[in-house]
C-alpha cells in the first residue's frame, strides 16, 4: 500500500476525504493523511523513514521547501512556489500544482481588468507573478498597501487568512466597480455573503482546489480523477 500525505501548520480533514474516497474510487491501494507540521527537518526525516510515496504541501512551508528537494519542476522553479512532491526511491521531485487553479481562476479576468490581490504569501504572489501582464496591486500589512484594497478596481483576488482560516472578510464594503471576486476560502462565509447583497460574481476556492487537486492526483497516480465522482463527493461535502 502506498501512503500520502499533507504537511500544513494547520491541517484540515478536505484532502483526505477526496483522496482517499477517489482512491477507493479508482481502485487504488493506499491511503492519504493530513498531519500537523511545526517543524519541516524532521516532519521530511519522518516522512523518508516511512517511504512516503508523496507529500502535498501547503502554508507556510510551499517556499522553504524547495531546498529540500532534489529536483523541482520548472512552474515550481519559477514561481517559487511547491505544493506537490513525488518520492522516488528517496529521491524528491517537487511540482506546483496551484498554478492550475490560479490559471484556471484567471481565465475570467479580462486583459484591460484592474486587479487587487490581498495577501502576501506564495498563494498572492504567485497570483501577482501570473497576472503581470495586467493591471495589479498587490495589498498587504507587510507590504504597508493593506489600507489600498479599498481603491476602484475590477478584479479582486482574495489570498489572505481572512476567509479561509477565519470567516471573517476582509471588506465591510466592496470597492467601487468589482465586478468579480476570486476567493481562495472553501468556507464561503462573509466576503460571498458580501458579493451575492452587491450583485458581485464570486468564484470561491473550490474551483481553484478541484483544478489544483486534479493535477495533484494526476502526479501521484498516473490517473485522471473521475470528474463526475469528484462533482458527487464535492456536493456531499459541501452542499
Amino acid at each position: 500500500m502506498k501512503n500520502y500525505i499533507s504537511l500544513s501548520k494547520y491541517p484540515g480533514k478536505t484532502g483526505e476525504y477526496f483522496y482517499n474516497n477517489l482512491f477507493k474510487h479508482h481502485g487504488i491501494d493506499a491511503t492519504y493523511s493530513a498531519l500537523k507540521c511545526d517543524n519541516l527537518d524532521i516532519s521530511l526525516q519522518k516522512a523518508m523513514q516511512e517511504r512516503v510515496s508523496g507529500i502535498s504541501v501547503s502554508m507556510p512551508y510551499k517556499k522553504t521547501i524547495i531546498p529540500y528537494l532534489d529536483n523541482i519542476s520548472n512552474d515550481c522553479d519559477i514561481y517559487q512556489s511547491c505544493n506537490t512532491i513525488v518520492n522516488h526511491n528517496g529521491n524528491l521531485t517537487g511540482y506546483n500544482c496551484d498554478l492550475a487553479g490560479v490559471v484556471h481562476t484567471c481565465a475570467s479576468i479580462a486583459q484591460d481588468d484592474s486587479v487587487v490581490v490581498l495577501g502576501d504569501g506564495a498563494m498572492a504572489s504567485m497570483y501577482t507573478q501570473y497576472l503581470i501582464d495586467f493591471d495589479v496591486l498587490q495589498c498587504a500589512r507587510k507590504l504597508n498597501t493593506w489600507e489600498l484594497r479599498h481603491q476602484p478596481c475590477d478584479v479582486i483576488i482574495n489570498a489572505t487568512g481572512m476567509g479561509t482560516s477565519c470567516d471573517q472578510s476582509p471588506y465591510d464594503i466592496l470597492p467601487p466597480n468589482v465586478k468579480l471576486v476570486i476567493d481562495l476560502s472553501v468556507k464561503q462565509g462573509q466576503l460571498k455573503a458580501l458579493c451575492q447583497s452587491s450583485g458581485v460574481k464570486y468564484l470561491s476556492g473550490r474551483e481553484f482546489y478541484k483544478q489544483q487537486f486534479k493535477l495533484q492526483f494526476q502526479i501521484y497516480t498516473g490517473i485522471q480523477p473521475d470528474d463526475h465522482i469528484y462533482n458527487k463527493l464535492n456536493k456531499a461535502l459541501f452542499e
